[in-house]
């Protein structure tokens, strides 16, 4: 009888750390139903992607990712030529700190609008809306 108990008490502690395991899970969306990971695993690179210039936004980093002439370049201010309006935002999860590294599939999958024209005024707000979006990341 005691050799019984001492079965069912290490099955219990199998089926207990096993359950551990598997509380540490997680959640999120990308573009499909849901994936789990664990919790300990890095979460995806939170991005604004703007179709019409091709320019990615980080937000935690507060860094603007854009091609000039044959190169990525990041910077903390995007130049003056480049339009951003928040009908023309995309927001993409990408597990990668470089997110050019996938542009031909954004480029593809998320096309620039037909009617899209450039404006000032939209400009500037998006430019601001994502200033104070990364200002609220970093004071968090």
């Amino acid at each position: 009888m005691s050799g019984f108990r001492i079965d069912i008490s290490w099955w219990m502690v199998l089926g207990a750390v096993l359950l551990t395991g598997m509380v540490g899970c997680t959640a999120y969306y990308r573009d499909g139903p849901p994936v789990y990971r664990s919790s300990y695993y890095h979460h995806p690179y939170h991005y604004h992607y703007y179709p019409s210039t091709r320019v990615y936004f980080h937000i935690s980093s507060g860094h603007y990712y854009y091609r000039d002439h044959d190169h990525w370049k990041r910077a903390r201010h995007l130049p003056p030529h480049h339009r951003l309006d928040r009908r023309d935002r995309v927001r993409l999860w990408i597990d990668a700190d470089k997110p050019h590294s996938g542009h031909k599939a954004h480029r593809e999958k998320y096309r620039p609008k037909a009617h899209y024209k450039h404006d000032m005024k939209r400009d500037r707000e998006e430019r601001s809306f994502n200033r104070q979006r990364h200002e609220r990341y970093r004071n968090r």
